[in-house]
C-alpha cells in the first residue's frame, strides 16, 4: 500500500514537472539594433505626440512567438544551386564551408555558414563609371537572379531598400553613383520581417551582379513570449532607449506617431543561432521647419 502511494506521488510529481517544462517556453534575446544599420537618433528631447489608447487597440495581443532557425546541413545541394562542384571544397573554420572555382577566370567564391547565410562572390568586378542602370532596374534584375539560383521559395515583402555605391572625382569633386545594392525582405507567416535582409544583391555600373548574400534558414516556433504593452514601448521611445529608425536623416523638432503594427525582427546572435522576435513598428512623421518626413520606429516587443 505504501509502495503504491509512493508510486502515485512520484507519478504526480513527474507529471507536474513535465507539464511545467512544457509550459516554460519563454524565449528572449536582446535585439542589438546597433549591429544592423546606423539609423539611430536621440529623440528623447524631441516633443512626441501620440494617442496611446488608439495605438494600443491596433495590437491587442499580449503574447507573441519567438522563431529560431535550424542549422544548415545540406551544403552540397546549396553549392550545386550556384554551379559549384563538391571537389572544389576548401576547409574553413566555425563550420563555415567554402567553395572555389579555380578553373573559372572569374574566380567565383561561395561561403555557406551553418546559420544558413550564403555569401556568393561572382568574380565580376566593380566599375568606376556612372551606373548605366537605375535602382528600379536593379530590383527587376534581383528578382531574375534569385529565380536563376532557385532562391524564390519564400514570399518577399513588396517594399525594397537600396544603397548606392558612390565615387567622387578628385579633379572636379563631383560625386556619381557607380552601382547599387538591393535589399529584399521576406514575410514570416505573412508578417513583415525586419533586421537582416533575406537577400542582398550588389550590382556594378553595367547592371552585372558582383555579389549575393542570402539568408536561407527556415524558421520554426521556438516558444511563446510575453509582449510589453504599447504604453511601455512608447515610454522607451521617450526615454531615448535607442530604437531603430528607418527613413530619418537627422533629429526633427517634433514627432507625431500615427500607427503601429506587430512585426518580426531577424538577427544572427552567433554562428549557429538565428532568431526572429516580435517588434513594434511605429509609423511616424518627423516635423521640421520646412518639411515633414515619414519614418518608422522599431522597438523590441518581448
Amino acid at each position: 500500500m505504501k509502495l503504491r502511494i509512493a508510486l502515485i506521488c512520484f507519478m504526480i510529481i513527474t507529471t507536474f514537472s513535465l507539464s511545467s517544462a512544457c509550459k516554460k517556453t519563454e524565449t528572449k534575446f536582446k535585439i542589438d539594433f546597433g549591429t544592423v544599420g546606423n539609423d539611430h537618433w536621440d529623440i528623447s528631447n524631441v516633443k512626441l505626440y501620440y494617442n496611446a489608447d488608439a495605438l494600443g487597440k491596433k495590437v491587442p495581443e499580449k503574447r507573441g512567438v519567438v522563431y529560431m532557425a535550424f542549422k544548415t546541413v545540406n551544403y552540397e545541394a546549396i553549392a550545386e544551386q550556384f554551379g559549384f562542384d563538391v571537389a572544389h571544397l576548401y576547409p574553413s573554420v566555425d563550420d563555415t564551408v567554402e567553395y572555389y572555382d579555380e578553373s573559372d577566370l572569374l574566380k567565383r567564391r561561395l561561403l555557406i555558414r551553418p546559420n544558413g547565410i550564403i555569401c556568393y562572390e561572382t568574380g565580376v568586378a566593380q566599375t568606376a563609371f556612372e551606373s548605366k542602370v537605375s535602382k528600379d532596374d536593379c530590383v527587376e534584375l534581383t528578382k531574375k537572379v534569385l529565380k536563376e539560383y532557385k532562391l524564390t521559395d519564400h514570399s518577399f515583402d513588396d517594399e525594397c531598400f537600396f544603397s548606392e555605391r558612390l565615387l567622387t572625382d578628385p579633379s572636379n569633386n563631383e560625386t556619381k553613383t557607380v552601382g547599387y545594392t538591393v535589399f529584399l525582405y521576406f514575410l514570416l507567416n505573412g508578417v513583415k520581417l525586419y533586421g537582416e535582409p533575406r537577400a542582398t544583391v550588389q550590382f556594378n555600373g553595367n547592371g552585372e551582379v558582383v555579389s549575393i548574400i542570402y539568408n536561407m534558414p527556415d524558421y520554426y516556433e521556438a516558444g511563446e513570449c510575453e509582449l510589453i504593452n504599447i504604453r511601455q514601448a512608447l515610454k522607451s521611445i521617450e526615454k531615448g532607449n535607442i530604437p531603430m529608425m528607418y527613413g530619418l536623416e537627422d533629429a526633427p523638432e517634433k514627432v507625431t506617431i500615427e500607427d503601429v503594427e506587430l512585426c518580426y525582427y531577424s538577427q544572427t546572435f552567433d554562428v549557429n543561432t538565428v532568431v526572429a522576435q516580435p517588434v513594434y513598428v511605429f509609423s511616424a512623421t518627423g516635423h521640421y521647419k520646412e518639411e515633414n518626413r515619414q519614418f518608422r520606429i522599431i522597438v523590441q516587443a518581448n
